[in-house]
């Protein structure tokens, strides 16, 4: 198999390993519950599951305690007045989530246990009865004093305890995790086992599941049995599931990821009976929100992981963005059809297989230009390697026109002199030079676009656009006389004769692009100016100048530095041109020094 198909492959398999590694462990949990909030949030607010019958919530709140002088452990006149009474109400079943006295108080007040012990064996004869025990000291549930729970009857009893997530939310009502011993069955579950509906233990409270929770005052139900108002009772509990809570401000609160609580309305924290509450409306709905299989998990890790294939572009970033939004919006309604799956894990699966491709896409780019700028080095100008590396080029796309100065250099008498030499030497000779001119050209931005023999042509504003290509051009002659000059210094102590050069200067409109067949392309420019370019180089040494430029690139400087008018010359194979020369001062001191 190819190397590039391998490799991505490879990355294939290693990001699948990664997201089954990330959707099996509770790793990016925060994730998970963070957009679980949000999305519980949004079907409350868009999609609310309905309740045949809502629970009625009958709430110990602060006119209570006002309206009773006594303190609430010796409320047992109260509380058994309240259970009988709501025995002739007929309810489905009645919760307790309020604490029930930890001892007997006979010993403090005689027969004080009476009534309550009575009211509740009333109320069992007409509906069950589901007694909360609440949390106490040390992960363990609160005791009830035993001649209360001999009157509940065995089984009653349910667990009120409330365990919160790890960032302090409560989301289920399992009790395993804050309990020593898990042998109640949760408050929830308790009720709803009466009701039929009991579900499954373990899972997610539907937080979206009826509207706000209501509550009837405590005082307002006992005044309704103290004046035999029984119809009235009738007409709000008979039938239904009944909660006695107390929703003191003063009760422990918890954050829940909605407000429910219509009495409190915006507020995150909450009293712990509305969990309880909102946990029995979940069971009695849709069921309480249960975690998808783990091959389907699983399943859906690998689906995530596909992000990795395809190059980076628009409709990558498009398929990241669907994904995205399929995650969001499959997760959601997931939800609505009481299964959870781990949206924020898998969200960051597809993102991370889509960064992890960019990445190495960017390393392996990274990689190919080090590669083809280090093959490739010495053979074009660094304007056209840059060009070629940023995508400027396209061996494929057809030439462009363009304004363009050329520049053309020869060795006079080269000719002769290699007649008197061997190859080698000429060779040796001839890189030195162009190492000198090379870099003279490429320090103003040209670039080379090519060796003739003892000749060059060089091109200024193109493949790197310039803004004043014509003076660039001018002063990389200039460098370049200056470094023939000092090269010519070096010869003179190796025994060797010196170099003159010519060079012609001209800037007109060219066609630039990449010439040649599919397998050799040269990037290079072709027109009339080129062409002038090199008449101009060859009239250098018969005007007597060692630079000579058209009048386009003259007038393009202003006219400036010291060029000569050299008027109209006559040009072989073509029309006379007005032509300037030049020979620049700094070039006349340096050869003077040699001298």
């Amino acid at each position: 198999m190819p190397r590039l198909p391998r490799d991505i492959l490879l990355g294939f398999v290693l990001i699948c390993a990664l997201a089954i590694s990330l959707m099996s462990t509770n790793l990016l949990r925060w994730a998970d519950q963070s957009l679980y909030d949000a999305q519980t949030r949004w079907l409350r607010a868009r999609a609310p599951s309905t309740l045949a019958q809502d629970v009625v919530v009958i709430g110990l709140d602060e006119a209570a305690y006002e309206s009773i002088p006594e303190p609430y452990a010796l409320w047992h006149r109260h509380l058994g007045e309240l259970l009988a009474g709501l025995a002739a109400a007929k309810p489905a079943v009645v919760g307790l989530a309020t604490p029930l006295p930890v001892r007997s108080y006979d010993f403090l007040i005689k027969g004080i246990d009476a009534p309550l012990i009575d009211g509740i064996r009333r109320l069992r004869a007409a509906a069950p009865l589901v007694v909360g025990q609440p949390m106490g000291i040390g992960r363990q549930l609160r005791p009830i004093a035993p001649e209360l729970l001999a009157a509940a009857g065995s089984g009653a009893v349910a667990s009120l305890a409330i365990c919160e997530d790890a960032d302090g939310t409560v989301r289920r009502i399992s009790q395993r995790r804050c309990l020593t011993e898990d042998k109640n069955d949760a408050f929830a579950h308790a009720m709803a086992k009466h009701l039929g509906r009991e579900g499954a233990r373990g899972g997610m409270i539907d937080y979206s599941a009826g509207g706000d929770i209501e509550y009837i005052p405590f005082h307002q139900v006992l005044g309704w049995i103290r004046q035999g108002r029984d119809e009235q009772l009738q007409k709000r509990m008979q039938g239904r599931a009944v909660v006695v809570a107390s929703l003191l401000p003063t009760e422990t609160r918890y954050r829940l990821p909605v407000s429910l609580a219509a009495w409190e309305r915006g507020s995150r924290t909450e009293p712990g009976a509305v969990a309880h509450v909102q946990a029995l409306r979940s069971l009695l709905s849709r069921g309480l929100i249960v975690r998808v299989s783990q091959p389907m998990s699983l399943l859906l890790a690998g689906l995530g992981a596909l992000l990795w294939f395809g190059r980076y572009g628009w409709p990558k970033l498009a398929a990241l963005l669907g994904a995205a939004a399929a995650a969001i919006a499959g997760s959601t309604y997931a939800i609505w059809q009481g299964s959870y799956l781990h949206a924020g894990t898998l969200l960051a699966i597809i993102l991370m297989a889509f960064l992890a491709r960019l990445a190495w896409e960017s390393v392996r780019h990274y990689r190919e230009k080090q590669l083809l700028r280090s093959a490739f080095a010495g053979h074009v100008s660094p304007q056209v390697m840059r060009a070629i590396l940023g995508g400027a080029l396209q061996p494929d796309a057809d030439g462009e026109r363009c304004k363009v100065t050329i520049l053309f250099a020869d060795i006079r008498g080269f000719t002769a002199r290699s007649e008197n030499s061997t190859p080698e030497a000429m060779i040796r000779l001839l890189n030195r030079y162009y190492a000198e001119a090379s870099a003279a050209i490429h320090a103003r931005g040209g670039a080379i676009d090519k060796f003739i023999g003892d000749g060059l042509m060089a091109t200024f504003g193109v493949p790197q656009p310039l803004p004043a290509p014509e003076r660039n051009a001018l002063e990389a002659a200039q460098d370049m006389l200056v470094r023939v000059a000092r090269l010519n210094t070096e010869l003179a102590a190796e025994g060797l004769a010196p170099l003159e050069i010519g060079i012609g200067i001209h800037s007109g409109e060219v066609l630039a692009g990449y010439v040649g067949s599919r397998k050799r392309r040269d990037f290079t420019v072709i027109g009339d100016p080129v062409n002038t370019a090199s008449r101009l180089e060859s009239m250098s040494k018969k005007v007597g100048y060692p630079v000579v430029c058209s009048h386009q690139v003259a007038e393009a400087v202003g006219f400036a530095g010291g060029l000569v008018d050299l008027g109209e010359q006559g040009i072989t194979g073509r029309s006379a041109l007005h032509l300037w020369g030049w020979n620049p001062p700094l070039a006349k001191r340096v050869k003077k020094g040699a001298a």
